[in-house]
């Protein structure tokens, strides 16, 4: 049984450190789509339409230890919701943000063509570049959009977001030096970007589908 467990363990090993790409340096370039939320809290919602979105950045992937490794991606996204208040109106926010991640990936080989499945978890900073509120109200039926700090509308938000993200993805070999990406993240905010002094707050929520092409460097 020992002598089992060693030849297993030496074979896995021996699988491991096949595929080149596992302790490579690569660069990558990818863009999508995301669905985003904004989740209130201290105020009573009545119903809400999601934010499509845009998601485009680059992506920094360094080797660790055997499998597991660092993606460090800067991305531009856009984010928010149209909330409905009861009594009040809707609500429409749109954020945009540029974004910096620390991603821990682990990867699994698919054979030996240079292929993997990935694991993605980790920080998010966010930096919002702007912030556009748009109040339709019941009474008297006036529609308003201004940036989110103009005095009328009462929405300003604070300019850094910090969240986590977590999700999956696929990375296949086209040639030896470049692979197309696929994955799939969840953004969850962990803090509230409302900066106003009514008692309330409010957390980003997105998820993004990105595809990208990526380069590894050296052999």
């Amino acid at each position: 049984m020992t002598r089992t467990r060693t030849l297993c363990l030496a074979a896995l090993f021996a699988g491991l450190a096949a595929n080149p790409s596992a302790g490579q340096i690569s660069v990558g370039v990818k863009a999508g789509a995301s669905l985003s939320d904004l989740v209130f809290a201290g105020i009573e919602i009545n119903d809400r339409e999601l934010r499509q979105g845009l998601v485009v950045g680059t992506a920094l992937t360094l080797p660790v230890s055997g499998r597991l490794g660092l993606q460090l991606e800067g991305s531009f996204a856009q984010r928010g919701a149209t909330l409905t208040f009861i009594q009040l109106g809707d609500v429409g926010y749109a954020l945009d943000y540029v974004q910096l991640s620390v991603l821990g990936r682990a990867s699994l080989p698919l054979g030996g063509s240079g292929s993997s499945l990935f694991l993605l978890a980790g920080p998010v900073i966010a930096w919002e570049t702007s912030c556009e509120a748009t109040v339709t109200l019941v009474l008297p039926g006036t529609t308003e959009t201004a940036t989110c700090d103009d005095e009328r509308l009462n929405t300003p938000s604070k300019p850094v977001d910090f969240g986590v993200a977590g999700g999956a993805g696929v990375q296949l070999a086209l040639a030896e030096a470049m692979h197309l990406s696929l994955d799939l993240l969840y953004t969850h905010g962990v803090r509230s970007i409302y900066a106003g002094e009514l008692d309330r707050t409010t957390h980003n929520r997105a998820t993004s589908v990105q595809a990208g092409l990526v380069f590894p460097m050296g052999r």
